[in-house]
């Protein structure tokens, strides 16, 4: 009798033993740090820090708080495309080739710079988000330019440049149709000296006097941005 009532209370307490096992083993679908993003398109705003890099003779825009628009587009799978627009007032230095190299810093010219960039990006985390986070490698071309610069004493202007950019970024899913976005990246271009820095009429010892009148710059941008889903 006992042997009876025994078989089947051990073929109960193992059912149950697998059951939970199943339980406790991987993860639920609510329960997946990885959230599938379906999001073809975005629009967001931006603001951030450009922080310019020193050129070889020192005439480039300075640093400054920069805002601008971007519009993002799934490509499909993990690749993105985007364009922005920015904007930046700032200052840059004026050299007159007539003075002594001790006095021809003459201060400052203010100037406004405005660009523009198409990059494509890359999800290292393909199509989705591991815990709302999704990175992003990106690579880009553009142009940047100044529009209201006119040429200062020695004929030097900022004009229009073209530029590369490559950086990273992560993106933060706030909400079903919103998130966040905090990207660093660099952006290159060139800076185009005057002849008249050639010139030794104020100084044996020229503005540029020997190299090259081109210089490429690193301008380090970070930025924080929020974006809105433009279709459900």
């Amino acid at each position: 009798m006992k042997k009876s009532l025994l078989s089947p209370a051990l073929a109960l307490l193992l059912a149950c033993g697998s059951t939970l096992a199943a339980q406790t083993i991987g993860s639920l679908p609510d329960k997946s740090p990885f959230l599938d993003l379906h999001d073809p398109m975005r629009f967001g705003v931006f603001a951030g820090w450009l922080a310019t890099g020193k050129d070889i003779v020192g005439v480039g825009p300075k640093s400054a708080p920069f805002f601008g628009v971007r519009y993002d587009l799934a490509v499909g799978g993990p690749v993105y495309l985007t364009g922005s627009l920015f904007g930046a007032s700032t200052t840059r230095s004026v050299l007159d080739y007539t003075k002594s190299a001790a006095t021809r810093n003459i201060g400052t010219q203010g100037i406004g710079l405005v660009g523009a960039n198409v990059s494509g990006a890359l999800s290292l985390t393909g199509p989705r988000s591991w815990h709302h986070l999704q990175p992003l490698v990106n690579l880009g071309v553009g142009v940047v330019s100044a529009p209201g610069d006119k040429p200062d004493v020695s004929g030097y202007k900022f004009g229009t440049q073209f530029s590369f950019s490559y950086g990273f970024g992560v993106r933060y899913a706030t909400g079903r149709n919103s998130e966040l976005r905090f990207d660093l990246n660099q952006y290159w271009w060139q800076l185009k000296y005057p002849p008249l820095y050639r010139s030794t009429q104020g100084d044996p010892v020229a503005i540029r006097a020997t190299g090259s009148l081109d210089s490429y710059t690193a301008n380090t941008a970070l930025t924080i941005a929020w974006s809105l889903r433009s279709f459900r």
